[in-house]
């Protein structure tokens, strides 16, 4: 498997488009920001669970400049008027020195419904398997259904459990593959 840290496939959409699924890079700051400003409230509010304005300089830096072991990132983008866009992004971070990380997705508002997220939840395992993580675990709004949706059918075991609206989701990632 290539570097992480300079990871890049393209992949093909439900509705037949191309993407290129990349690791972020610290020259991204410019095209998260526009990424953020794009995303809906709700879809902010289910990301970051309550509302978020914007995303400043430290909020910058720790989402772009990542270390490709315990911290990895991916954008799904897309050409636009000349430049690449960001449609979709995830991340996992490693909680400590366990074999477990918290996994994340934003996907722009238009693109939701396309896999993207399932994409990136792909990628990000093959990835976090490399890097010795055998779970994934991801606090989900119960509202949030499209998100839940995802995680059932990615393919991994999963388990999950409810307490005051959040759903906790666990995936085994290392117990099945999931469907190229």
């Amino acid at each position: 498997m290539q570097e992480a840290a300079n990871y890049r496939v393209s992949e093909t959409l439900r509705d037949g488009s191309v993407v290129l699924v990349r690791a972020i890079r610290p020259d991204d700051k410019y095209r998260l920001l526009r990424h953020f400003q794009g995303l809906s409230p709700r879809s902010v509010y289910y990301r970051f669970f309550g509302l978020k304005r914007s995303l400043g300089d430290d909020d910058l830096r720790h989402l772009t400049e990542l270390d490709f072991v315990n911290h990895v990132g991916l954008a799904a983008t897309i050409e636009c008027d000349g430049d690449e866009s960001f449609i979709g992004v995830g991340r996992y971070i490693r909680s400590e020195s366990l074999p477990c990380a918290e996994v994340a997705f934003a996907v722009l508002d238009a693109y939701q419904g396309h896999g993207i997220g399932t994409l990136l939840l792909k990628h990000l395992a093959k990835i976090a398997q490399i890097n010795g993580i055998r779970r994934f675990t991801a606090d989900v709004m119960s509202s949030n259904q499209q998100m839940l949706e995802v995680f059932a059918n990615s393919g991994f075991r999963e388990h999950s459990s409810y307490e005051a609206g959040i759903v906790r989701v666990i995936l085994d990632i290392n117990a099945c593959n999931p469907a190229e």
